[in-house]
């Protein structure tokens, strides 16, 4: 079920979620998950809310009713499937690491480095860079987090890779998007049974029981119910 679960997960953010979290940020004080940092915006008179996240939620729905009005709904819903799927595969493509080469270093950006990987979409690092929404040049990313660009990151790399070789450590050609990564991660994460996120144990006995059991169908649903509330979005 977790390919339309997760996807009805995200329509939940598309209809109500995302705007029930912009107003809880947009309101919400200083804690472990916002900061305040509207609030403080708001209070030094910088900026009356986050225009640019309402902009675009705005801009979504727009397009959304749009679509339903003009009698295109179905064809919304297909956009909607695969730019969250594609959407979703690149980021755990880019963050999910799967040639661990040094795993115990306390070097923290010798670590970055060695476990992290480039990715290649069509071949030229500029348009890789749009298409991977900045995370292609994944090792500068890691390296250098607070580049408020991609494209930062990519005119960074050439630095990073001088700054590497003088130190001796490898620098790896980036891996393939289609033949390399998206092999490996749809069969880790799509085609293996469900696992608990902290132990990693296999929750459910077989295939049948994790799909047929009360439990995962109750959690199914919660899940999908959790994403019109805006768990899981921003």
């Amino acid at each position: 079920f977790r390919i339309p679960a997760h996807t009805l997960h995200k329509l939940g953010h598309m209809t109500t979620g995302m705007l029930i979290r912009g107003y809880d940020f947009e309101t919400d004080g200083d804690n472990r998950e916002n900061q305040g940092v509207s609030l403080k915006l708001r209070k030094m008179g910088l900026s009356p809310c986050n225009v640019g996240f309402w902009s675009m939620q705005a801009l979504l729905r727009v397009e959304m009713v749009l679509a339903i009005y003009c009698g295109f709904f179905w064809s919304w819903l297909a956009q909607f499937f695969l730019a969250t799927w594609i959407n979703t595969l690149l980021v755990v493509s880019s963050h999910d690491f799967t040639q661990i080469i040094e795993p115990d270093t306390k070097d923290w950006a010798r670590f970055q480095l060695l476990n992290a990987h480039d990715m290649v979409i069509l071949g030229n690092p500029w348009i890789d860079c749009f298409l991977g929404a900045g995370l292609v040049q994944h090792r500068a990313h890691h390296i250098l987090p607070y580049q408020k660009s991609g494209w930062a990151n990519h005119y960074s790399e050439k630095f990073i890779e001088a700054a590497v070789k003088e130190a001796g450590l490898p620098w790896l050609p980036p891996k393939n998007l289609f033949t390399e990564i998206l092999p490996d991660i749809v069969n880790r994460q799509l085609l293996v049974p469900v696992c608990d996120p902290v132990s990693r144990k296999q929750t459910y006995p077989s295939f049948a029981a994790e799909h047929l059991t009360p439990s995962a169908w109750l959690y199914t649903l919660v899940y999908i119910a959790k994403g019109l509330s805006g768990i899981g979005s921003v």
